[in-house]
């Protein structure tokens, strides 16, 4: 986003007359603006859904308690966004939705832009961000948050899915003014404009509760008992903690809204939320609501090298390197952030398979087949480093694909008797900018300019084990699950020489045919780094992952 620089001198110049339309955007020099202008650290608080009505700690769900009335905060996450506007007494504007983004200690804008603080302007801000936002929403006119975005709210409506975090926050809409506090910051204190049904219900949950560290107890995974006692919603509603017994759901001020579902005995369930304010919520207890000391909760902290079976449980790789039982699926050797935008809209990660295909000498498509030694039509070629870092999704490029000669279909389905095929992606074969990210996390590092074509390059210094150079050494220990470091056969990504496939196509080298980029870990010297390969070579491996 370009800088904009205000100055005092003028302002009645610049100031445009408030007749609701937008205004055009100030663009000044720079002299003499230092004395003016001020750069600041933004805070972003939440003022909370509030309830009049007293709650007792132990209903609470670690609510804060103000007075008389209890309050349900957000609380930020590493990867929110908001969007902040700026405007003068006259109507002239300096920022129009600028990207601020909380890593979880500050907000700052990815771009690099600095946050400055003009004297006479007002400040407004509203979450969750819209790269696409509505200007023709908006009242320029207004002095308040509330008003400037009163059409934005009007015609906003919460997701009928609201199941997982990023669902909700999608749904949770706030907006609210800006203003200095202590010494240079300058804090945005947001309101919710949506009403919340708050709901309590008497589970008992027993059993594992896998955590995820990058992630909110809310996208947590369980492997719970027989003995637990779940209720069932039509509705999808979001549980913020899988620990808990705790829903809510977001609704429309003043509109009703109608909730069922079965209790763990199959009893049916059912009220009707009505007239529940912006910024407030209604609290429903079933059959005497949640009590922690009913449940009995063992967490599971999710790791990379960890092993994800078949029904969806998972368990970590054993410290004497021996092989796991049962039936494994693959490792897990991703793990995804709130807003990951590599996990195929999956919340947790990805999984690469625990065995590659066997065949010593995989081609993407045979001679015989010219069509399909061409590029293909419905995929993008990659030629920069940054292209292929961007190719995000291996499952579009493979839906897009359907099935090559030499790797027959580029998506396999799991049987349909196991959960993990309503729970995770089909295998795929995974993109450029999946396997960078894969790479990365597991201690790479690109050294490569962004520009530069045909070739990726990374230093390598392991996050998996301490003091190792070569990725090569790290599948040999995260792959002990499933063979042992020193097994040499082809069904092994660590005995296989052949290198793994990305669905990300090159196009054309030279004046040769298509090419794909493909990753090189296993050579000698004990170099990672990825070029394009001809879709004929005899070089590559069948190594697919899923999204979960």
């Amino acid at each position: 986003m370009k800088q904009r620089i205000l100055s005092c001198l003028g302002w009645t110049m610049l100031a445009l007359a408030a007749t609701g339309c937008v205004p055009e955007d100030i663009n000044l020099k720079e002299e003499g603006d230092a004395e003016i202008r001020r750069s600041m650290t933004v805070k972003v608080i939440d003022g909370g859904y509030q309830d009049k009505v007293a709650t007792r700690a132990a209903d609470s769900n670690e609510e804060e308690t103000d007075g008389e009335s209890t309050i349900m905060r957000t609380r930020f996450m590493a990867g929110d966004k908001i969007g902040v506007f700026s405007i003068s007494s006259g109507g002239a504007t300096h920022y129009k939705n600028l990207e601020l983004v909380f890593d979880g200690v500050e907000w700052k804008n990815p771009d690099g832009e600095t946050f400055f603080y003009f004297p006479g302007m007002k400040y407004f801000a509203y979450y969750p961000y819209a790269k696409d936002f509505g200007m023709d929403k908006l009242d320029w006119s207004r002095d308040s948050a509330a008003g400037f975005f009163a059409g934005y709210i009007n015609d906003w409506m919460p997701l009928e899915d609201q199941s997982t975090t990023r669902k909700y926050i999608a749904s949770d809409l706030m907006v609210g003014d800006g203003a200095l506090t202590e010494g240079n910051t300058f804090t945005f204190s947001l309101g919710h404009t949506m009403g919340l049904i708050f709901i309590s219900a008497a589970e008992e949950i027993k059993g594992t509760v896998y955590l995820f560290p990058k992630l909110p107890e809310a996208d947590a995974m369980e492997n719970l008992s027989a003995e637990s006692k779940i209720y069932a919603f039509e509705q999808k509603v979001y549980k913020p903690s899988r620990r808990q017994g705790y829903y809510r759901y977001l609704v429309k001020p003043g509109q009703p809204r109608f909730i069922s579902g079965r209790n763990p005995d199959g009893r049916i369930f059912s009220f009707t939320c009505e007239n529940v304010s912006a910024g407030r919520y209604k609290k429903y207890i079933i059959d005497g609501g949640f009590d922690p000391a009913s449940s009995e909760i063992e967490d599971f902290t999710v790791q990379i090298g960890d092993v994800l079976f078949n029904d969806m449980h998972i368990e970590h790789r054993p410290a004497d390197g021996s092989k796991v039982k049962g039936s494994p699926a693959g490792i897990i050797s991703y793990l995804a952030d709130l807003n990951d935008e590599y996990t195929e809209g999956y919340v947790h990660g990805l999984v690469l398979a625990g065995k590659v295909a066997d065949a010593p000498y995989k081609q993407w498509s045979y001679n015989l087949y010219p069509e399909e030694v061409a590029d293909c039509p419905d995929l993008e070629n990659c030629r920069t480093v940054e292209q292929a870092l961007n190719d995000k999704s291996g499952l579009t490029n493979c839906l897009k694909v359907g099935k090559v000669e030499g790797l027959k279909l580029l998506t396999t389905d799991h049987t349909s008797t196991q959960p993990i095929y309503e729970k995770a992606t089909p295998w795929f074969v995974p993109s450029a900018g999946q396997w960078v990210k894969i790479i990365c996390t597991w201690g790479g590092t690109v050294i490569s300019p962004m520009n530069l074509t045909g070739r990726i390059n990374f230093q390598y210094e392991s996050k998996i084990q301490p003091g190792v150079v070569t990725m090569l050494e790290d599948v040999k220990y995260l792959w002990t699950p499933f063979f042992a470091p020193t097994y040499s056969g082809n069904d092994s990504p660590a005995g296989n020489i052949r290198y793994p496939y990305s669905s990300t196509e090159y196009g054309t080298y030279g004046a040769a045919a298509s090419y794909m980029w493909m990753f090189v870990y296993q050579r000698s010297a004990g170099e990672t780094y990825a070029k394009p390969f001809s879709k004929t070579d005899q070089v590559g491996m069948d190594w697919r992952a899923l999204a979960f």
